[in-house]
């Protein structure tokens, strides 16, 4: 059987800075004795990644001397709109740490995504790194992405006929050689150095993405009260939310604090989980 991790260009790598997409990259580097040609490594950021996912990708690519591109979307293009847009080269010193490039998408847009438009994903992500991979000269690539076989929903989503392929033909190495999330959780347990957030935890790779469990948001505004002041500052400009079934993310600021206010009765309890969503998962801000 052919080795999944042994890739033929062109090709693009998916990097999304959690553990899974760093597991997929150092097999693909042992499988080809390095990177191989054609194969470009992109992370295309947002400005509201986890300071330790920045962190995290900087080793990876310090240790295991990867030529990664970090990428920024910074607006619609004059000939190709929102579907072809501007972006730029940055890196772990110059990426944005503030939300720039996705505020700058909701005031183009005029509108906040949702769960049913996740203009974030489309334009600040896949279309960015589209976009790269057509400024190399590329009309058609495999886009290498790390989903395991423990995700069964996203890789039949990846795999269905007919899906859009514009921004590269899905190739899943993880799927195809049966890997889960333990086997890669156990594996950084044996590396120098691994990404510093808890693996069970609820922050996630986007802060307080409105994708995410509700009572995981809930316990990360517990510990960090100032993470709410941009999403509430979107909502505000838009005069929306972005989420639906309640009022607008003042409310998960309000439940963090009633819940911080009353810690000794609820110092026994674990953070609600509403269980997990793997729609968070193909925003490509997750594992």
């Amino acid at each position: 059987m052919r080795n999944p991790y042994v890739i033929e260009g062109p090709a693009q790598i998916a990097f999304s800075g959690g553990r899974t997409s760093g597991y997929l990259l150092h097999q693909i580097l042992e499988a080809n004795g390095g990177l191989p040609p054609d194969v470009h490594v992109s992370f295309q950021n947002t400005g509201k990644e986890r300071p330790e996912t920045l962190e995290f990708i900087h080793e990876v690519e310090t240790r295991w001397n990867v030529p990664l591109k970090w990428l920024e979307w910074t607006g619609r293009s004059t000939d190709g709109g929102f579907r072809r847009p501007s972006w730029k080269y940055v890196d772990f010193a110059t990426a944005d740490r503030v939300g720039t490039p996705f505020a700058s998408l909701i005031r183009e847009k005029g509108y906040l995504p949702n769960v049913m438009h996740r203009i974030c994903t489309a334009n600040l992500k896949i279309r960015v790194g589209e976009a790269f991979m057509r400024s190399l000269g590329y009309e058609e690539w495999d886009s290498v992405m790390g989903i395991r076989a423990d995700e069964p929903k996203r890789v039949a989503r990846m795999r269905k006929p007919g899906r859009d392929n514009s921004a590269g033909d899905p190739l899943l190495p993880l799927a195809t050689a049966n890997v889960t999330k333990p086997e890669i959780l156990a594996w950084w347990k044996g590396q120098p150095f691994d990404l510093q957030l808890d693996p069970q935890g609820d922050l996630g790779n986007c802060d307080l993405c409105f994708l995410k469990a509700r009572g995981k948001n809930v316990a990360a505004l517990r510990r960090e009260p100032k993470l709410a002041v941009w999403w509430l500052q979107q909502e505000n400009v838009v005069g929306n939310t972005f989420i639906k079934g309640y009022v607008s993310y003042s409310d998960l600021v309000r439940e963090a604090e009633f819940m911080n206010s009353q810690i000794e009765m609820f110092a026994h309890a674990q953070a609600v989980d509403d269980g997990y969503d793997e729609r968070i998962a193909d925003c490509m801000c997750g594992d």
